[in-house]
C-alpha cells in the first residue's frame, strides 16, 4: 500500500497554483524501481500532467527508500483551484490503490 503523507501547494504572487508537491510512503516495505514504477503508472492514469501540468519530476528519497517525492509544475495560464487539487489528490490515491507492478 501507498499513502499519500504530505502535499504542498505553491502559488505566485497572484494566488495562482503554480506547483504541486505530493510525498508518498510505502506502507509494505515496496521500495525501489517497482515503487516508482508504481507512483508512475498510476500518475498517468490521472489527466492533471495532460491538462495542466507543464513538467513532472518524480524523485525517490535516497536516505528513505520507502519514500517517493513528486513534483508537478502547473502551467502558467491555467486558473486551477484548490477543489481541482483535492479531486487529482483523490483520483491519484484511487489509481494508486488499484495499482500493482510485480517484478
Amino acid at each position: 500500500m501507498i499513502n499519500i503523507v504530505h502535499i504542498n501547494i505553491h502559488c505566485n504572487d497572484d494566488r495562482k497554483i503554480t506547483k504541486i508537491e505530493v510525498k508518498l510512503k510505502s506502507i509494505n516495505d515496496l521500495s525501489g524501481h517497482p515503487l516508482l514504477a508504481t507512483i508512475s503508472a498510476a500518475f498517468f492514469k490521472t489527466t492533471l500532467l495532460t491538462d495542466a501540468g507543464d513538467a513532472l519530476q518524480i524523485l525517490p528519497n535516497l536516505d528513505r527508500k520507502d519514500i517517493v517525492n513528486l513534483e508537478v509544475s502547473i502551467k502558467d495560464n491555467l486558473n486551477l483551484s484548490f477543489e481541482d487539487i483535492a479531486r487529482f489528490l483523490e483520483a491519484f490515491q484511487e489509481a494508486i490503490d488499484r495499482t500493482t507492478i510485480t517484478f
